[in-house]
């Protein structure tokens, strides 16, 4: 499994009318926290679009328990729980900082491997060393 801590304040900008983190904002933090984990294994999303391959969201799924305000401090955990085969399935959990123990949201993206062409491929082998060599280990 990877495992990893995307850390972030809320921002203004992403409360609504109610005074908590809009809705759709959720996934923007977990690209962000997605593209982080993605550097910190490192493999950057721009050297697999080199090689030719890209990673399109092809399913995302959100539950909402409770919704962070402007200024939180907030973790994304990030994980991959499994061996990606033909997809890579990552999920995510959003605690505030000061009380961790209180999951705010889980949500989950599925991301195809597909050559620039849009046509499906395999996972590509720089990923897989990279899963290979950092698999089980934690970053925060």
């Amino acid at each position: 499994m990877i495992h990893y801590g995307y850390h972030f304040k809320v921002r203004y900008k992403d409360i609504d009318q109610m005074g908590v983190m809009y809705y759709s904002r959720y996934y923007e933090y977990f690209e962000a926290a997605r593209t982080d984990m993605m550097r910190d294994l490192g493999l950057t999303y721009k050297a697999l679009e080199a090689e030719g391959i890209m990673m399109p969201v092809v399913r995302s799924e959100s539950d909402y328990f409770a919704g962070p305000g402007f200024d939180d401090h907030l973790t994304c955990i990030t994980e991959v729980k499994q061996w990606p085969k033909g997809k890579m399935e990552i999920h995510y959990t959003l605690v505030n900082d000061d009380e961790p123990e209180k999951v705010l949201n889980r949500g989950k993206t599925i991301h195809a491997f597909v050559k620039m062409n849009g046509k499906p491929t395999r996972m590509p082998d720089s990923l897989k060393q990279v899963l290979e060599k950092k698999w089980n280990q934690t970053h925060e």
